[in-house]
């Protein structure tokens, strides 16, 4: 089992981050912020010290050396950009490498870098770089200090985008090519997070990652972010190496970017097979609107994580298990041989009667198999509860 920290754990990232591993046998999960305390984590750690100061890195270090920390999920843009360019930590780190981390978090490197893509300098925002340290802002007509602004930072000045607001989710395997993008409409936005957000089909989304990716060397889940103009043409918001926030709807439909990114940083081979399952998510109400009446679910390392759940749904259950020993449970049961596969059997059930059944399991060569033979939803027990909320 690796253990994971999340930091910090109070972020909307943090958040999506934790329902996409939470039921995971294969990770711990450990929280780590500046709140008194987290509600999610069993194991949370609250930090101490802010994160400009030489005194962060340092608990950092211990914190992952007391717990033993194989794996660091930052899950701020600042806290990944800190991090990652302390080198004892950045082999914890999953995803791109530092280089990728460094540009993304500066709009202006970004956007530069970006320029060096002929197909990408039509979405390049009209934009200047303020560096005026210490300088004041006030409106030419006006009063006192009503609206002034002190500017002790850099600032990017842009071109004003008025129109529609896309989030694209993409992955990009350790070969360095784009196996994933999923652009969805930001239709609703609160504090910067999409609240409703909803899947839309256009090549373009899919062609402008794969030039991002030629220019900035991405590795596992990232995103990007576009606005139509005065004109509606899209122009770039930001580019990001991490999951967004708002990103469940992904998850929902059956790539799960966390976990992926994970899996590929310990080594593993990355298969992505999407569903097509939601296409408008409400980020605080997420729920599945699938037609069925039958569920064929794993016993082993499935069904009791999910007990309470299967009696708030009424649906035929049918357990189909590789367990050897015979199990007493209130549900048909069908016990599968070595030689075996799920698929088969559903399939030849599905022959015999009319149902319309769904199948929920923790594996995803279990998925795999039963997603591209039967194809029926299939879903992480992760995901169970959306059938109902």
């Amino acid at each position: 089992m690796k253990n994971i920290l999340m930091i910090p754990c109070a972020t909307q990232i943090a958040v999506e981050q934790f329902n996409s591993l939470k039921y995971n046998k294969h990770f711990n999960l450990v929280g780590a912020s500046h709140n008194e305390s987290d509600e999610l984590f069993q194991k949370f750690i609250q930090l101490k010290h802010p994160k400009e100061s030489q005194e962060f890195i340092q608990e950092i270090i211990d914190i992952i050396n007391l717990n033993n920390i194989d794996i660091l999920l930052p899950s701020h843009d600042d806290i990944l950009y800190i991090l990652k360019n302390i080198p004892e930590l950045q082999h914890l780190i999953p995803g791109s490498k530092k280089e990728t981390i460094d540009i993304c978090r500066f709009k202006s490197k970004t956007y530069n870098v970006l320029k060096q893509n002929s197909n990408l300098t039509q979405y390049i925002p009209e934009f200047k770089l303020i560096n005026y340290s210490d300088w004041f802002f006030k409106p030419d007509r006006g009063q006192g200090s009503r609206g002034s602004y002190q500017l002790t930072e850099p600032y990017l000045m842009c071109e004003y985008l008025p129109g529609e607001e896309y989030t694209i989710d993409c992955f990009t395997d350790s070969d360095g090519e784009v196996k994933f993008v999923s652009p969805r409409w930001r239709s609703i936005i609160e504090n910067g997070i999409s609240e409703i957000t909803s899947l839309v089909l256009n090549p373009e989304f899919s062609f402008i990652a794969e030039q991002i990716n030629k220019i900035l060397p991405f590795r596992g889940a990232w995103f990007y972010q576009m606005k139509k103009d005065v004109n509606g043409n899209l122009k770039f918001l930001e580019v990001a190496p991490r999951i967004a926030g708002a990103s469940s709807i992904t998850r929902l439909n059956g790539t799960n970017l966390t976990s992926l990114t994970i899996y590929q940083h310990l080594g593993y081979k990355i298969d992505i097979i999407p569903q097509d399952l939601v296409k408008v998510n409400n980020r605080q109400n997420p729920q599945y609107n699938i037609d069925y009446d039958t569920i064929f679910l794993d016993y082993d390392d499935t069904y009791p994580f999910v007990i309470e759940d299967l009696k708030k749904l009424n649906k035929h259950i049918k357990i189909i298990t590789r367990h050897k020993n015979i199990l007493d449970l209130p549900y048909e049961i069908i016990y599968v041989k070595d030689n075996e596969l799920k698929s088969d059997i559903i399939k030849n059930q599905m022959n015999q009667s009319n149902m319309k059944p769904i199948f929920i399991d923790d594996s995803f060569r279990e998925k795999k198999d039963v997603l591209l033979n039967c194809k029926i939803p299939c879903i992480s027990l992760e995901e169970v509860l959306y059938l109902y909320l």
